[in-house]
């Protein structure tokens, strides 16, 4: 962190030498979720191939005395990644609120609010490129060397920046996730999310954030219209990101190479 520290301020430190700093907008995100992925456990249903030599032959030294230094892969395991995103539920790899909440530092000149936390809005990292487009002028073409370019599916939050609005997206808008065959759909203070065991139940839960950010209370029997409504949600997800879901995870098919075959009940 010391080091990163530096190295940014470096690049502040030339922006006010070019007298740009101030004609500069930063935007600084975190990666999503604590690491809770063990390196080892992965792979050891793929003992013998070329990504168990890689891993085994760059990764070697993961003790604590290792940490930082090159060649390592330090990991603490998923319960400190638990630990880490308290208290929120789960971390990397999973699309609980523990995986997929980052946080999110904007400065720059117009930018109000400054010193403010705002837990109101429902962002996304692809909220990103219509944002700076939409700063610097720049309509985002329909064409690129005579091929149709697709959509942004992100909103731009130069309003919220702004001061105009606390979030870019309206109560009717959602947002859609998937990974290694995990998914979720959230739509205002709703969502719902479909993950593997343990992870989850082999279906859709249905969680109200505003009340419950942590995950624990499925509602899906109190408000089975609005889980119903979000699963419709899901199917236009698909459709529209072309989504493909496998019968079971990759990562259990990892593990099924180990003699530990998961699947459905």
């Amino acid at each position: 962190v010391e080091y990163m520290d530096d190295q940014i301020g470096r690049v502040f430190d030339y922006l006010k030498e070019i007298g740009e700093y101030d004609n500069t907008v930063v935007i600084f995100i975190s990666d999503n979720g604590a690491e809770g992925n063990d390196l080892r456990g992965m792979m050891a249903g793929q003992a013998g191939t070329m990504g168990f030599l890689h891993a085994m032959n760059n990764f070697a030294e993961n003790g604590h005395n290792s940490i930082g230094r090159r060649g390592t892969y330090a990991e603490y395991g998923p319960a400190w990644a638990q630990v880490c995103m308290t208290p929120f539920r789960l971390y990397k790899g999973l699309l609980a609120e523990g995986g997929i909440r980052s946080p999110l530092i904007i400065s720059g000149p117009g930018v109000q609010g400054a010193g403010e936390l705002n837990k109101e809005a429902m962002l996304h990292v692809m909220d990103i490129v219509p944002t700076l487009l939409e700063l610097a002028g720049v309509q985002h073409p329909s064409t690129y060397n005579g091929r149709e370019v697709a959509p942004v599916q992100g909103k731009s939050w130069v309003g919220m920046l702004e001061g105009r609005t606390q979030s870019p997206r309206d109560p009717g808008d959602w947002l859609g996730w998937e990974i290694f065959g995990n998914r979720a759909i959230r739509q205002g203070d709703w969502k719902i999310s479909w993950h593997y065991e343990p992870f989850g139940i082999w279906d859709w839960q249905l969680f109200n954030l505003a009340d419950d950010p942590g995950e624990q209370y499925d509602m899906s029997d109190t408000h089975p219209e609005k889980r119903k409504e979000l699963i419709a949600l899901w199917d236009e997800y698909v459709k529209m990101n072309g989504v493909i879901i496998g019968s079971r995870s990759p990562f259990f098919a990892r593990l099924s190479n180990t003699g530990v075959l998961i699947s459905p009940p």
